[in-house]
């Protein structure tokens, strides 16, 4: 009975680790709703900043611009609308180590970001429409402490309320009037390796000791 006992508490112990582990996997699409503080949401920018030359290092400055301003405050500032959240920030964003994706084409479903390939990031940027396109959008999320696999919307549009921007991007995944296409994303500030099937190797591992540990007892 102590036996099985001890079993059973080991096997328990190894379900809560992995169900620990994968708590923190990014289920659902990200959302971009300034004024309903959306989850991970730092803040959103009409239209995207251009410069300094680059991606990763102008969707870097605009971060930075977000992570400086006021919780749940908006400004406008070299031409652009930003809208910061209540979501907290973390370290200033560089371009060390930064991971840039761009080139996609029309369709019908989200766009995935498999951070157990890429390795997890602080910030993810995600923009919307051409540098040349007033009404184009930026989303800023912190994904500090997200796994596995983030998606975010294929399309997405400001929302306009008399004739102002109310700092909320509305995605969509299939293509609608007044949609932008995502034209890049960009995952800023590294804080771990790729996965390499370490989840996989967890299991293994934990699954080995209980069974070594059961025949001990047994014996």
């Amino acid at each position: 009975m102590k036996t099985r006992n001890i079993t059973k508490w080991l096997g328990a112990s190894v379900l809560f680790g992995l169900l620990s582990l994968a708590s923190q996997r990014a289920d659902a699409i990200l959302e971009m709703s300034y004024t309903t503080d959306s989850a991970n949401l730092l803040g959103t920018v009409f239209p995207g900043q251009v410069s300094p030359p680059g991606q990763a290092a102008h969707d870097a400055a605009m971060t930075n611009f977000l992570l400086g301003m006021g919780s749940q405050t908006h400004t406008s500032s070299n031409g652009s609308f930003y809208a910061r959240t209540t979501w907290p920030g973390g370290n200033p964003a560089t371009t060390t180590g930064a991971v840039v994706a761009s080139g996609f084409s029309d369709g019908t479903t989200a766009i995935s970001i498999n951070l157990s390939q890429t390795g997890t990031f602080q910030y993810l940027v995600a923009t919307y429409g051409d540098s040349d396109d007033p009404n184009g959008g930026v989303a800023v999320w912190n994904i500090s402490g997200l796994t596995g696999t983030i998606q975010i919307y294929r399309y997405a549009k400001p929302q306009m309320m008399n004739g102002h921007f109310t700092g909320n991007l509305l995605g969509r995944n299939t293509a609608q009037p007044g949609c932008y296409l995502i034209t890049s994303w960009t995952l800023l500030n590294p804080t771990g390796v790729p996965d390499g099937g370490a989840t996989v190797m967890l299991l293994g591992t934990a699954l080995g000791a209980l069974g070594m540990a059961r025949r001990y007892l047994i014996s």
